[in-house]
């Protein structure tokens, strides 16, 4: 069956695994796995999912490239020794300005003298490429991934030509990453330009995104899912609210304003900088951010005494702050996970201290088995109250 993309059509990339069912059909199959995780929860509402476009959705691209200086490939690392790297410049699902951008990339790196990692040798330098496109202020980031600082002179003598080119991007930088296997991004980031983070807009609010910091891939589905959490706090009524795993913010900023005080967490530091920022330049002064491990804040957190707690944590789900969750006399929890399997798991250990309300899924990668979920809980404290 011939699907609307040449690359999985060719066998060039299977990303997508789901590309060959109807987009109907792909939303029920995630729908009956979501439910069957949750059969051990007798009774909540399952809300109407959420639905994404279909084409054009994806904000971010990973790019690995390989190859060679006079012939780089912008794409997937190849499958053998023998094969050199797929090449992907036109996905269907990535915002177009991310593939006029990645068409560009090999001239700029036969520029800069940039050889193309070989995972097989060890060597070369430059591993891979990530881009983020923010639709409204319609600034990009572009992020090379280097093995070292060696060709940073380089890269930086040839920047403006390539920012010329291309005026959206705001912040160009090196990451580097040394280590010889899978680990994608390096703990340092060197800047080629002003700018160490784009201007980034979902509905009215504005923020800044820096490049290390986490953002969802769709932009559109993000705003939904966030907005959808804000209407849940709303209906609460509560007066103060702690987001755990904040990242940069965006679930708190569209919460603040149905709340007196905020407070978000982020194990990030740089991520940290930017939500404080921007809700200083929102002047949101009741909503502040700190730095630190989520499993870490035990006495903090409690002093705060928040009325609901929002989570947002990366895919092996809430590890040991689940302990703070059993011990808070916070009235609702919003749990929002990429990763249905580890939400469940979550969600049984929390059954003694938690009932789930309402659950709704949000589509934000189409063609894939992955998909965010959104599910509200009322403490159990509260019915005896």
């Amino acid at each position: 069956m011939n699907t609307f993309c040449s690359y999985f059509n060719q066998s060039i990339c299977k990303s997508c695994n789901r590309i060959e069912d109807s987009y109907e059909y792909q939303i029920q199959k995630k729908l009956d796995k979501l439910t069957t995780l949750l059969n051990f929860i007798s009774h909540y509402e399952m809300l109407a999912p959420v639905l994404s476009k279909t084409t054009q959705f994806r904000n971010k691209a990973k790019f690995s490239i390989t190859g060679f200086i006079d012939a780089p490939v912008i794409g997937l690392i190849g499958e053998s020794d023998l094969d050199l790297g797929r090449e992907i410049k036109d996905c269907k699902l990535h915002q177009p300005e991310i593939n006029k951008l990645a068409h560009a990339l090999p001239d700029f790196i036969s520029l800069a003298n940039l050889t193309p990692y070989q995972i097989k040798n060890k060597k070369g330098e430059i591993k891979g490429a990530i881009v983020y496109f923010s639709q409204n202020s319609e600034q990009m980031y572009l992020r090379l991934i280097l093995r070292s600082k060696e060709s940073l002179d380089r890269i930086k003598k040839h920047a403006p030509s390539l920012l010329a080119q291309f005026p959206k991007i705001k912040s160009l930088s090196a990451n580097i990453q040394p280590i010889a296997h899978a680990i994608l991004e390096g703990e340092e980031e060197v800047f080629f330009t002003e700018n160490h983070f784009i201007e980034h807009q979902i509905s009215d609010i504005k923020m800044t995104l820096h490049p290390q910091g986490f953002v969802q891939t769709n932009q559109f589905v993000a705003e939904q899912l966030y907005s959808t959490a804000a209407s849940w706090v709303k209906c609460t009524s509560a007066d103060s609210f702690l987001e755990l795993f904040s990242g940069q913010g965006a679930f708190s900023f569209f919460i603040q304003k149905y709340v007196t005080k905020a407070m978000g967490v982020e194990i990030n530091p740089e991520a940290v900088i930017r939500a404080n920022q921007t809700a200083s330049e929102m002047n949101w002064k009741h909503l502040k951010f700190m730095a630190s491990d989520a499993a870490s804040i035990e006495e903090t957190a409690l002093a705060f005494n928040p009325e609901v707690i929002l989570v947002n944590p990366p895919r092996r789900g809430l590890g040991s702050s689940i302990d703070l969750l059993k011990k808070t006399e916070a009235q609702h929890l919003i749990y929002s996970s990429c990763n249905a399997t580890s939400l469940t798991q979550d969600l049984e250990k929390l059954k003694d201290y938690f009932e789930v309300v309402k659950v709704q899924l949000f589509d934000m990668f189409p063609h894939t088995d992955h998909f965010e979920t959104l599910v509200l809980l009322k403490s159990l404290n509260a019915y005896k109250k």
